[in-house]
């Protein structure tokens, strides 16, 4: 998961260490803690797959920073990384599945939707089986519990809303790809209303697992 953030946050510009913790801590604060101690052992097995290289270096104060760039087979990498949707984990899996939204833009619409869809879908199925046992299996429970239960409930709804809404427009964007309005193409950026960056990352509803 770091190595596919690391590379999706260096395809926005070349970044030195300091910069790029900055950067993905900013991303993906909110998922897991950023340390230096985990960011740059995998840039170092990055820089051992010819992923990342080091561009070149700048001075700070009193010390030289290397500034790291993805490489053309980082490209590829990251591409394989980010469309790879085989494990039912990276749908149920609330981490996984908002590092990846984190990066849509550089998917396609279909798989966007695709993908949209199937996590929408998850979430459904394990609200009706909450609303379905909850009677019978809470009745007995103190007001705490009871009350615990019935956020997580509504958590649950407010994502479903959102992601209807973001698959409402994903669903536009082909309807008008089909009728010959284009879609951007391999590289060039797409989705923007689904990238979480800025200040849509602010207000950005966070999808339970």
């Amino acid at each position: 998961m770091l190595e596919l953030a690391i590379l999706g946050a260096l395809k926005e510009k070349p970044m030195h260490g300091y910069e790029l913790k900055k950067r993905l801590s900013f991303l993906l604060g909110h998922l897991w803690k950023i340390s230096f101690g985990s960011l740059y052992p995998a840039l170092k097995r990055l820089e051992a797959k010819d992923a990342v290289e080091r561009a070149y270096t700048v001075k700070e104060k009193t010390r030289n920073r290397y500034v790291y760039r993805i490489t053309p087979k980082g490209e590829e990498i990251f591409r394989k990384l980010l469309e790879d949707t085989g494990k039912s984990s990276e749908i149920t899996d609330s981490d996984k599945f908002s590092l990846r939204l984190a990066f849509f833009r550089y998917m396609e619409p279909e798989l966007r939707l695709w993908l949209l869809e199937k996590r929408r879908n998850y979430l459904a199925e394990r609200l009706e089986e909450m609303s379905g046992t909850g009677k019978s299996r809470y009745k007995e429970s103190d007001s705490y519990r009871l009350g615990l239960y019935r956020h997580r409930q509504e958590l649950l709804r407010s994502d479903i809303q959102w992601l209807d809404e973001l698959i409402e427009q994903e669903r536009k964007q082909l309807l008008e790809k089909e009728r010959g309005g284009g879609s951007p193409r391999k590289g060039e950026k797409g989705g923007e209303k689904l990238l979480l960056e800025g200040e849509s990352l602010e207000k950005a509803t966070p999808i339970q697992a």
